[in-house]
């Protein structure tokens, strides 16, 4: 029995969104730009966007995730937790800044 999980699976959680299409799509555009991020920085091990730029993966599992990676993303109040529930990931575009000092400072320790 495996122990990987999703993280984040983006269309079960803006299911969770169907009756409120605005928040829906702030949510979404959060979460897309959080894929992005984690992938351009080399946080994941896997490729989520297309030749494109368009995610095209839309689940992230816990395996997917670097060890760099998990410093930012696990943990009780996390970088990434934190943010999503901010007012600089609620923005559109959000506001990447807190997560980039965030990696920033994970970097500069190890």
């Amino acid at each position: 029995m495996s122990n990987d999980y999703a993280v984040w699976d983006m269309d079960q959680i803006l299911e969770a969104y169907a009756d409120d299409p605005e928040f829906r799509a702030s949510v979404e555009v959060g979460l897309t730009s959080l894929f992005v991020f984690l992938e351009k920085n080399g946080l994941l091990a896997c490729r989520v966007t297309d030749s494109a730029g368009k995610v095209v993966k839309r689940t992230i599992m816990d395996s997917e995730i670097t060890d760099e990676g998990k410093f930012l993303t696990h943990g009780r109040k996390n970088p990434v937790q934190r943010w999503l529930g901010s007012k600089a990931g609620q923005k559109n575009p959000p506001d990447m800044k807190p997560l980039e000092k965030a990696l920033a400072e994970i970097r500069a320790a190890g």
